[in-house]
């Protein structure tokens, strides 16, 4: 649980307001209602994730899969416009099983942007108003060499992230619920592949909800180790990635 971050994302929020990028474009009202925060909201996802680990003569994958749930619990307000949100986090394996609280994170707004702090980085979600092709970097405040374990691998997963806005105000679905017109908006927070790295995450938002659905692919090919490109080009990649993982979050509950 990392609540010894709270003192520096509440800094982090302040800082944001005065670094957003470009001018005021015309936007979406309400853009707030992509991403609600009210004490007592709660979100429930399944989520399946694959990990990949290098392994000799190919790649090791690992399938995980467990329930979600996150929770607001309380707010902070530390001047006007700057609220931010304790987020409490929990875990299970199944329906049969008590749900477990693993960590501590804190979102919020300052003045014109969406912040989450995950663990010790704080991700810009979006930036408001939001209207379709606004663009930003969620991964402003992260340097692109910050270093991750996944598995037994160590990952650089932020390199190159350029979001955008593809699409809001439109009808949609996720898992088993549909919404309609004027109520989803789609945002890609990273896209590109040149065959060594790949890095995708697509988020799916839905007024007065918020995230109803993400899946990254974060992987690196083990031709990069190898220094030899050939045996990776025009493969799959579930194939030739040495590390990293594939993840889908899907919403099944909410309040």
């Amino acid at each position: 649980m990392r609540v010894e971050y709270w003192f520096v994302f509440s800094c982090a929020l302040l800082f944001a307001s005065c670094g957003n990028e470009g001018t005021v474009q015309p936007g979406v009202p309400d853009s707030e209602a992509y991403f609600p925060l009210e004490v007592g909201r709660y979100i429930e996802y399944q989520v399946d994730s694959i990990v990949f680990d290098d392994a000799p003569g190919g790649n090791k994958k690992d399938t995980i899969r467990f329930q979600l749930r996150e929770e607001v619990v309380s707010l902070n307000v530390s001047q006007p416009g700057d609220t931010s949100y304790y987020l409490h986090r929990f875990r299970r394996n199944s329906d049969a099983e008590p749900w477990t609280l693993t960590d501590v994170w804190a979102t919020g707004y300052d003045e014109n942007s969406a912040n989450r702090l995950e663990e010790n980085l704080i991700f810009r979600k979006m930036t408001m108003p939001v209207y379709e092709g606004l663009r930003w970097i969620a991964t402003a405040y992260i340097s692109p060499q910050t270093k991750v374990q996944v598995g037994t691998e160590i990952i650089e997963p932020y390199e190159y992230w350029d979001s955008r806005v593809q699409s809001i105000d439109e009808s949609g679905s996720a898992g088993a619920f549909t919404f309609q017109n004027g109520q989803v908006m789609q945002i890609r927070q990273v896209d590109t592949d040149d065959e060594l790295m790949k890095r995708f995450v697509h988020e799916k938002y839905v007024r007065n909800i918020g995230l109803v659905s993400r899946t990254d692919t974060i992987l690196d090919s083990r031709c990069i180790e190898l220094g030899d490109f050939g045996p990776c080009i025009g493969k799959p990649w579930v194939d030739h990635a040495s590390k990293g993982y594939i993840l889908s979050q899907v919403m099944t509950a909410h309040n």
